[in-house]
């Protein structure tokens, strides 16, 4: 049942365990980056429809499954890790994220399939939001509990950087593909991109297959046994640290989704036509905004144990966030308008954001007691995921009655990141009990 464990933790073992959830992680930012850029390729090879407005609800519907369904993906592998071990979960999931991902990017389109070709790719979609929802939080859990308390903070800021990484690579890699391949991008680039996303995942399976399993499950399950539904335990005995958790994780994910994670789709399609900017030179920026703005997060990211040490881990949350409040105005106010500060302004937004995002592993992981530490973490995490691209709706709504001037679109562009921070702030302020 056990498996393969450790006399003892070792910083090799825990750093090929937070690689490989960095590793697997990361394809959630990397398939929001891609999606985002795909959207119009996708919509013509599986969606084609006279109605342009219905082939862009199929479209972004194919988009919003995989979110829907990480909270199922979530209860399913979190009782898996809690009941069954961790390591059977992480390879589980790393499994079916990267052959879901690999499989999109060789499915058969609408003209030579037919009608079974956007069902496969809803089905594909899918499979791949049910392993996200058991890596995201879950993998961070197990890489954690291998890790020795004394270097915590900092292993924790290498695993949380694969999201940021993947925002760094997604832009890079789409410019510099499209750059190489002007007049066959639509035709085989796209497919190029989801095949090479698959490859993180991948990697990540082959290290878990050769790693260990959780000695700190282990001797709870040895001392104490299993819980046999942990999530109805998390939702009856551990709900004020559940409750922290949400904010603080809902708080980060409104602040992304309603940032710059969908400056591509809004600078492209709401900015541009405001300002009176060509769409093309927008979404490029856009894409290189967040080529620097994902540098910083990971910049941010690896730092961010520094950050826990000198001011502990609710301290890590609400100075960078508080920064992020205040700031955001301004920095939205440069985006929006290209101007070269920006590319500045976003490297220090991802600074900042990484700072205050990478402390969640640590800090979720801490709060709820092993035997249901998964269950928990994934749990209320992918919950917040199938919640926070509505975020990305309503930055977009905001926009769109926005007054047509540089100043008023910052303005209106930076209110639902300014909520997020102040829902970081409030869940830090949730006293919890750490594990």
């Amino acid at each position: 049942m056990f498996g393969y464990a450790p006399k003892q933790l070792t910083l090799r073992q825990s750093l090929l365990a937070a690689i490989s959830t960095m590793l697997v992680w990361g394809l959630e930012y990397y398939d929001i980056i891609l999606f985002v850029s795909l959207a119009p390729i996708l919509e013509m090879y599986f969606f084609p429809s006279k109605a342009a407005i219905v082939s862009a609800i199929e479209t972004w519907g194919a988009f919003a499954t995989t979110y829907f369904v990480r909270p199922i993906g979530a209860v399913i592998f979190g009782w898996v890790g809690d009941v069954r071990g961790r390591r059977l979960a992480t390879i589980s999931d790393a499994a079916l994220v990267g052959l879901a991902t690999l499989a999109i990017g060789l499915l058969p389109t609408y003209r030579t399939a037919g009608v079974l070709a956007p069902i496969l790719l809803y089905l594909m979609r899918a499979l791949q939001g049910i392993g996200l929802g058991g890596e995201a939080g879950g993998g961070a859990a197990w890489a954690l509990e291998l890790t020795p308390k004394s270097i915590k903070p900092y292993i924790n800021g290498v695993m949380y950087s694969g999201l940021s990484w993947a925002v760094f690579l997604t832009s890079f890699v789409t410019l510099s593909i499209k750059s190489a391949m002007p007049q066959t991008f639509s035709i085989y680039g796209w497919r190029i991109l989801f095949i090479t996303g698959a490859i993180p995942a991948l990697i990540a399976l082959v290290i878990r297959l050769w790693g260990s399993e959780s000695l700190e499950w282990i001797e709870q399950v040895k001392s104490k046994g299993i819980v046999k539904v942990p999530l109805g335990v998390v939702l009856s005995r551990y709900w004020v640290p559940f409750i922290a958790l949400i904010l603080i994780n809902l708080g980060l994910t409104i602040y992304y989704y309603g940032g710059s994670g969908y400056w591509p789709y809004v600078m492209r399609d709401i900015v541009a036509p405001k300002l009176q900017i060509p769409s093309e030179q927008a979404y490029k920026w856009a894409l290189l905004l967040g080529v620097y703005g994902g540098i910083g997060a990971v910049v941010g990211e690896l730092l961010s144990g520094f950050l826990i040490r000198a001011l502990g881990l609710k301290g890590s949350f609400i100075v960078p966030s508080t920064l992020l409040l205040v700031l955001s105005p301004f920095i939205v106010y440069l985006a929006f308008t290209l101007n070269p500060l920006s590319t500045y302004a976003s490297l220090l937004m991802g600074i900042l954001f990484g700072l205050a995002a990478a402390p969640q592993t640590l800090y979720f992981t801490s709060i709820f007691p092993t035997e249901v530490r998964w269950s928990a973490v994934a749990f209320g995490w992918n919950l917040n995921a199938s919640i926070g691209p509505l975020s990305t709706a309503a930055v977009m709504l905001i926009l769109d009655s926005s007054p047509s001037s540089p100043a008023m679109l910052a303005i209106y562009g930076s209110i639902v990141m300014i909520t997020g921070a102040l829902l970081v702030i409030l869940g830090s302020l949730i006293r919890t009990r750490e594990y």
